[in-house]
């Protein structure tokens, strides 16, 4: 009788590990099926907002890094308009605003994240996180998902998830947001920012952000 209590412990602990094995797997497939697009604002001649040695392209370029790596670590495919100081398009500014959704576009993207850092030099108390849609029937859960999941994982208020008529979101054929995630003009904020810990922080609350809506639209 022990014998047998045994064999059948033995067998429900491997079906178990099984389902387990095929779950982890299934969500594997499904999120390496989700394509992401990650836009760092700026970059090369066009520098952001700058502030005592801050600067927008820097931050955000190093902030989509760190997401990169943990969207693809979580088995999604994922694509930066930039990976370095340069621009998108060398064309002309117009031209490069214009590149970064076309790169979501052309590799059929199933979302598309514009990074910023904000700047309000008329009221340096002004902070937080902003996130941004164009078009509210595509985009708005986007930027909801990720502007609570910023907040949350950063203790960063949140100002607003709102309509904003930026290029990058006008261009895009994808669902999409841009995301404001501090302001540089505020001395909290800017004091995080420059902090590799911090900028961890915000791209793992990007991916919560991330994974949040792909959950709540799969």
């Amino acid at each position: 009788m022990k014998k047998l209590f045994i064999t059948f412990s033995i067998v429900i602990a491997c079906l178990l590990a099984f389902l387990l094995y095929r779950n982890v797997f299934e969500l594997k497939k499904r999120q390496a099926e989700k394509i992401v697009v990650l836009d760092p604002g700026h970059g090369g001649k066009y520098p952001g907002f700058e502030l005592n040695g801050l600067v927008e392209k820097d931050i955000v370029l190093q902030v989509s890094l760190y997401t990169k790596a943990l969207l693809e670590e979580k088995g999604y495919k994922v694509y930066l308009t930039r990976q370095r100081d340069e621009e998108c398009s060398q064309e002309s500014y117009i031209k490069d605003l214009s590149c970064r959704p076309a790169v979501a576009h052309n590799v059929d993207a199933d979302l598309f994240v514009s990074v910023h850092a904000n700047a309000f030099p008329a009221n340096a108390n002004v902070r937080g996180v902003e996130a941004y849609y164009f078009t509210p029937f595509r985009d708005k859960e986007a930027a909801e998902a990720l502007g609570s999941a910023i907040t949350d994982e950063t203790g960063l208020p949140l100002r607003s998830a709102k309509f904003g008529n930026f290029k990058v979101l006008r261009d895009s054929r994808v669902p999409s947001t841009l995301v404001e995630i501090g302001y540089l003009t505020n001395k909290e904020d800017a004091k995080l920012l420059a902090s590799s810990e911090f900028q961890k922080k915000l791209a793992a609350g990007i991916v919560s952000g991330i994974m949040n809506y792909f959950a709540a639209n799969s």
